[in-house]
């Protein structure tokens, strides 16, 4: 039987059964768009023909016996899709998330940690960046300095400069993980810090995360080393500020 639905003020169709569940799988159709077809006296929401409330939500499915697909994210009453480890998945995309389940890859909503050594890649090309930025600013330094050769105003230039240096790392941490999630290493390299659940970084987190990154440092790198044998990848600042490094994208 045809179906036709609102889509942008517009009414489209007719289309299929087959048609019509592709529809709901890319979320063209959801549950509140007005659909009609032979049979039915008015154009409704699609949730109304279910008998369910026409402002069903994702947060709401569950209590009206609706479930977010894991694959295409498009809400199906749960008698109509299968139940695999605590995610459900509709008929549509069942053929599609098996396959990948089968070839290993990522589940849909699955975080994908970075490992030690994509993770040293990502931190070499962010020195290469710091480096740059720190020769400038020892440069600046010793051109105050210069006309000064006391002992004092010697050891006073390089303290300021270990200072200066330690800031702009902390900053550079700082912003951009806490405006993207990533610095430009890490973005070089499809990384992300994220919290557990994979939500996203705030600029409190990133900047205690980039002060934490210090302690990983003076214990002979031990934290950084950490990575390469924890169960989610955490290095030792990634432990004390409860974040993760995932993959955004698969080679």
């Amino acid at each position: 039987m045809d179906w036709y639905y609102v889509e942008n003020g517009a009414q489209q169709g007719p289309i299929n059964d087959t048609e019509f569940r592709d529809l709901q799988a890319k979320s063209v159709i959801t549950p509140n768009t007005l659909v009609w077809r032979a049979g039915m006296a008015e154009w409704l929401p699609l949730a109304r023909i279910q008998g369910l409330d026409a402002a069903v939500t994702p947060e709401t499915a569950e209590q009206h016996g609706m479930a977010a697909c894991a694959e295409c994210g498009a809400l199906f009453p749960q008698e109509d899709m299968i139940s695999f480890r605590n995610s459900w998945i509709c008929a549509t995309c069942k053929p599609v998330f098996f396959q990948r389940l089968k070839e290993g890859a990522a589940l849909p909503g699955q975080l994908v940690y970075a490992g030690f050594w994509i993770r040293f890649g990502a931190a070499f090309i962010d020195g290469i960046i710091l480096i740059a930025v720190g020769t400038l600013t020892n440069l600046a330094v010793s051109a105050v300095t210069q006309f000064f050769s006391s002992d004092a105003v010697y050891f006073g230039s390089m303290f300021l400069s270990i200072l200066l240096n330690q800031s702009v790392d902390i900053a550079y941490q700082t912003w951009f993980i806490g405006r993207f999630g990533a610095t430009p290493g890490k973005m070089a390299l499809g990384l992300k810090v994220v919290r557990p659940d994979g939500e996203p970084m705030t600029y409190m987190r990133a900047f205690g995360r980039a002060g934490a990154k210090i302690v990983s440092g003076i214990i002979l790198n031990i934290g950084y080393i950490m990575a390469g044998f924890d169960e989610e990848k955490r290095a030792l600042h990634d432990r004390m500020c409860d974040t993760r490094v995932i993959r955004t994208r698969q080679s």
